[in-house]
């Protein structure tokens, strides 16, 4: 069965003493008190954000991740663990959403939950088409059709470790094409260097979907470079974000960053804000609508790993 919004509520709840034990709060009641706090402000500011429609759901939905940023770092981060400033900053806010550029500012509420967590870091501006499209819950709708996204894996049980099938939902080349696309796709996801495509394993699957094998000559971690992600059996390769190689942040770091730019646009550019959420007039509106959606329910389980420090996976839900 599928999990709800309720049962992660009261599996959050419980972590309010559970934790209390085997973290780094027991070192410090300044610490359990930031915990304690943080966590009631992060439900009831998801409370808030349920309650109110995408033109200001990005504020409490961005504060709310902050603070329970701030309740994973005095769980599991070294001294300091406390923060003040953001981290991040956006660069052309008066762009469309998916050309908007969000970068590192010094050292914030970003690179201390990052840290807490084991997420890489950013580096250097990215794009918020970029982001969007390298996490896993947002695959099926591509905000920038032309960004490289997140790709369904799935290791093969014969040959675990070096050989693979990906799914790949876009940009269908043909059975005569696929192996050289394939090739050219995966050259931007690290980790998994030094594959080969399979010759004739191309396979058309619904509507624009296909698929095909790809092999190594080595022993691939598939628990590093795709891991298990929310449901049993769901792996991704995720690309690298800002075109150079390196590994993304992690999907809760990697919606970290998207929900600080939807909350700068929201508090200090409500005039393009709204615009863009103009359902009769943007193009993007509908798709801004579900991310927002989508993260009231995403948010809450990848705080819950976070705090735990390793994942929980449920059953997959159905799909049509």
């Amino acid at each position: 069965m599928t999990v709800d919004r309720m049962l992660l509520r009261h599996a959050l709840r419980k972590r309010r003493t559970s934790l209390a034990s085997k973290t780094l709060l027991s070192s410090s009641s300044s610490r359990r008190g930031a915990f304690s706090a943080a966590m009631q402000q992060f439900e009831e500011l998801m409370a808030a954000s349920a309650a109110v429609g995408p033109a200001s759901r990005p504020i409490t939905l961005y504060y709310a991740t902050a603070q329970a940023g701030l309740a994973v770092a005095a769980a599991h981060k070294t001294d300091p663990w406390s923060f003040s400033k953001h981290g991040l900053k956006p660069y052309n806010v008066r762009s469309s959403v998916a050309d908007i550029s969000i970068g590192p500012e010094g050292s914030g509420a970003f690179q201390f939950v990052a840290e807490a967590t084991g997420s890489p870091l950013l580096h250097s501006p990215v794009t918020f088409g970029r982001l969007w499209s390298s996490i896993p819950d947002l695959a099926d709708a591509p905000l920038s059709p032309a960004a490289p996204q997140a790709l369904l894996i799935q290791p093969d049980r014969y040959a675990p470790g070096t050989a693979a099938t990906v799914i790949v939902p876009r940009q269908n080349p043909g059975r005569e094409n696929f192996a050289a696309h394939l090739s050219k796709i995966l050259a931007g996801y690290p980790g998994i260097e030094g594959f080969a495509v399979v010759s004739d394993s191309y396979r058309e699957i619904r509507e624009s979907r296909w698929v095909a094998d790809i092999r190594w000559n080595r022993e691939v971690d598939f628990d590093r470079v795709a891991p298990e992600y929310r449901h049993h059996d769901d792996r991704f390769l995720r690309p690298s974000v800002n075109g150079e190689g390196n590994h993304p942040p992690s999907p809760f770091m990697t919606w970290w960053v998207m929900l600080y730019a939807y909350s700068m646009l929201s508090r200090y550019h409500p005039r393009e804000w709204t615009a863009a959420l103009n359902i009769d007039k943007s193009p993007a509106a509908h798709l801004l609508e579900y991310s927002l959606d989508l993260a009231l329910d995403v948010i809450p389980h990848l705080v819950m790993d976070a705090l735990d420090g390793t994942p929980t996976l449920f059953a997959k839900p159905l799909a049509f």
